[in-house]
């Protein structure tokens, strides 16, 4: 392929055929339209909506200042700040073939593959449904497809190529603004073009960009009201995803063992995932043997934003993530359906024909939940203000549903806890535990959404929620100060040791704290000390002012109450009230392992 020479022009009988395809896409997009949101993520997006501030995660840093600001002017029409969001989505859904195809022909790829990996593209399964619901994914990518169409035509000499140049570096400062990452889509692209441009056009282009990622990102800090708060946030969070999610995590798999989950199975129907990839290594092979500069120039776009979710990004979170280089795969898996059916369209077409029914197959029958009921995250939260008395009883809220309590019933006082495991730190009043059910069974109301399909499709949360009475509580025997609390948070102080008794387990336990040390103290390295049933569990040096510990562990036999015993070799006095403090307990949770 010669990037140099404009693409074909099309056929009215190929135009006619890019204009059905375009329509039948657009139409099916409806059949994964959600009644309600369902995920964190789009309660974010909703109570930025309400009130944006991103220190306060509404929504979660950097802010989405493109996608909210897009959705809050469509809200002039929507009834409500859910359909204004899902409107955009819904649009962004009926453009991804266009845009995908429009990209294709950029590539100066053949028309069969142009068509053939829109196609595919569209009805990739995270694709179709997370384009139905209030989720960024989907206008990002639309956006980045269209930005990179226009640099790689801004690469033409001619005032056409100046042109899409400058509208290339807007679209793509457009959707930078709503996820920064997606200059890493629009690197090699821009690059690609730039190199062809005169010096004054590059500074122009380059103004562009500065000027509407500055506008994005300086109106996102002026609605959250201080740019120390929001440089506090964005720092905040770029710490939780580097210890939390990337590779740097403890807790997450190797690299190697993620690859398959990032590479083939982005949706985790393994059979299907691997017949496609076979495709792509077709086209791969060939490619190389063949020096393809248009498929090299396909994964040279996406690459670097793959690598980058391999790194960094919530492996829970792969379906969704995975969009952002999924065209790199549609592009390879068409290419490769042709190369194997040595150019004869007959069975190209039906190959991906297959490929395209085997998808719907695999996705509509999921989706009719989803299209017709409430999500279980919106039922458990309404039913907090029918069953719950905020002046008789206390109500803990699981991390993961917090947000969806601050969105369904604002103002509703609760303390936020660990998750379904949770052990209050205080005891006072009859109390409520809301939280996704793990291991612990299920218990007073119940929400559920059946998993199927959609399990693989769709992040794994939210698909079971309990409210109901909390009973088991721990008791604080020795070396405790009295619990306290401020807005949703709850803690306890202790001195250097400290006994407390947890309930009852039964065989392999999962016991979780979340504690700090107080910031005169971590600088001297104290030594913590874990015992449970007087065996120590754990002993570590630690300079952290917060620490996260869980620990898997044999709960006491014949249902005999659990000792855990804490200590801490170095304390501090304050001389504002004259407690020793060694720790400062914020979350504690036991259950089933």
């Amino acid at each position: 392929m010669n990037l140099a020479v404009p693409p074909e022009p099309l056929t009215a009988r190929q135009r006619t055929i890019v204009l059905c395809v375009a329509l039948l896409c657009a139409a099916t997009r409806f059949v994964t339209l959600a009644r309600s949101m369902w995920d964190w993520d789009e309660a974010l997006f909703l109570l930025g909506m309400r009130d944006y501030d991103v220190a306060m995660h509404h929504p979660h840093p950097p802010g989405f200042p493109v996608y909210i600001g897009l959705a809050k002017l469509v809200r002039l029409v929507a009834g409500s700040d859910f359909h204004a969001l899902q409107a955009i989505n819904i649009v962004a859904a009926m453009l991804v073939f266009p845009a995908m195809f429009l990209f294709v022909r950029e590539l100066r790829l053949r028309f069969p593959v142009a068509l053939g990996a829109a196609a595919l593209f569209a009805f990739f399964p995270n694709v179709w449904f997370f384009g139905g619901g209030a989720f960024s994914d989907i206008p990002s990518i639309v956006l980045v497809l269209f930005a990179v169409t226009y640099l790689l035509r801004g690469a033409d000499a001619d005032s056409r190529g100046r042109n899409a140049y400058f509208i290339g570096t807007f679209l793509l400062a457009l959707a930078i603004g709503i996820r920064p990452q997606n200059f890493l889509l629009g690197l090699v692209p821009g690059i690609y073009a730039t190199r062809k441009r005169r010096p004054g056009e590059i500074l122009i282009a380059f103004l562009i960009g500065l000027t509407v990622v500055l506008a994005a990102f300086g109106s996102a800090v002026y609605a959250t009201g201080s740019w120390k708060e929001y440089l506090r946030a964005i720092r905040e969070h770029g710490d939780y995803i580097a210890r939390v999610d990337s590779w740097r995590s403890p807790d997450r798999p190797p690299l190697w063992r993620l690859l398959d989950r990032f590479f083939v199975k982005q949706y985790q129907w393994p059979v299907l995932g691997v017949i496609a990839s076979l495709f792509v290594i077709a086209s791969i092979g060939g490619a190389i043997r063949e020096r393809n500069r248009s498929l090299l120039l396909n994964a040279l776009t996406f690459l670097p934003f793959a690598i980058f979710a391999w790194l960094m990004l919530d492996r829970f979170s792969i379906s969704r993530f995975s969009i952002g280089y999924q065209p790199m795969f549609a592009i390879f898996l068409a290419d490769g359906i042709r190369r194997v059916a040595r150019q004869r369209e007959t069975i190209a077409t039906a190959l991906t024909a297959g490929f395209i029914a085997a998808f719907a197959i695999y996705t509509v029958p999921a989706m009719t939940e989803v299209r017709n009921e409430i999500a279980p995250s919106i039922l458990a939260a309404r039913a907090v203000a029918q069953h719950v008395d905020p002046a008789r009883h206390q109500l803990f809220v699981g991390h993961t549903m917090s947000k969806f309590v601050d969105l369904v019933t604002p103002n509703f006082p609760y303390i936020r806890v660990i998750d379904d495991r949770a052990m209050p730190l205080s005891t006072q009043r009859p109390a409520w535990l809301l939280a996704e059910i793990t291991r612990t069974g299920e218990g007073g109301f119940v929400f559920r959404r059946e998993r199927g399909t959609l399990w693989n499709i769709a992040r794994r949360h939210y698909f079971e929620i309990k409210l109901q009475p909390l009973e088991a509580r721990p008791r604080f025997v020795s070396g405790w100060y009295a619990p306290e609390a401020m807005d949703i948070h709850e803690w306890r102080w202790m001195s250097g040791r400290s006994v407390t008794l947890l309930p009852p387990g039964r065989g392999r336990t999962l016991l979780r704290m979340h504690f700090g040390v107080p910031r005169e103290v971590s600088p001297r390295n104290p030594t913590i000390t874990v015992r449970l049933n007087g065996r120590i569990v754990d002993q570590f040096r630690t300079t952290d002012a917060y620490v996260e510990r869980d620990y898997r562990v044999e709960a006491a036999p014949r249902g005999l109450p659990n000792v855990l015993e804490l200590s801490i070799d170095r304390t501090v006095n304050p001389a504002s009230d004259g407690r020793e403090l060694g720790l400062r307990l914020r979350y504690l949770a036991w259950g089933p392992a």
